[in-house]
């Protein structure tokens, strides 16, 4: 798939979440439909395809990041960070629109969302077993994250309490790591 297409869809989910069209992204790139459409023939295609952009440019930038971080605290901040910045735009109702209209492309997102958890939650065992972390049951921790991290995606949440998903994100972050405590 063409990376000017997806980048210029990807800004195009930044202002009207996925209900953009495909006129709206023809706009954007200057082409006509029929070019459009020699390109990618359908609006779901193109979603997963922005998905899988989306999802391995993360791991690029994850094995970066795990492979120049020096501590485990280190390691997840920065994971953290990316995770948010990368899928920051999906927060303007995104997610409720995957769901659904697009059930398996929210399938994909959600699996790795999940993949996600757990190499967080590996990155918090080896700080546990380095002694960078205090000794916390890793099953119910496990749960917890996938939980609030599923939550925090709500539309309906976000917006009556004034917060982005990365906001949200990076507010569980600093929960889960920093506590409540002075």
């Amino acid at each position: 798939m063409n990376e000017k297409v997806i980048l210029a869809a990807i800004e195009e989910m930044k202002i009207h979440a996925l209900r953009f069209t495909m006129e709206d992204l023809t706009k954007r790139l200057h082409m006509s439909k029929t070019s459009l459409y020699k390109i990618v023939d359908t609006k779901e295609n193109l979603i997963h395809e922005i998905l899988n952009y989306l999802m391995k440019s993360f791991e690029t930038k994850e094995q970066i990041i795990f492979e120049e971080a020096k501590t485990v605290q280190e390691k997840i901040t920065k994971f953290v960070d990316e995770y948010t910045r990368m899928f920051n735009f999906l927060a303007s109702g995104a997610y409720d629109d995957l769901r659904i209209s697009y059930p398996n492309e929210w399938q994909l997102c959600e699996k790795f969302r999940q993949q996600k958890i757990k190499m967080l939650l590996q990155l918090i065992n080896e700080g546990m077993s380095t002694g960078e972390f205090r000794q916390v049951n890793s099953i119910v921790l496990q749960h917890c994250l996938l939980l609030m991290s599923s939550m925090l995606s709500d539309s309906k949440f976000l917006s009556e309490n004034d917060l982005t998903h990365s906001q949200a994100i990076l507010s569980m972050r600093d929960l889960v790591f920093h506590g409540i405590l002075k």
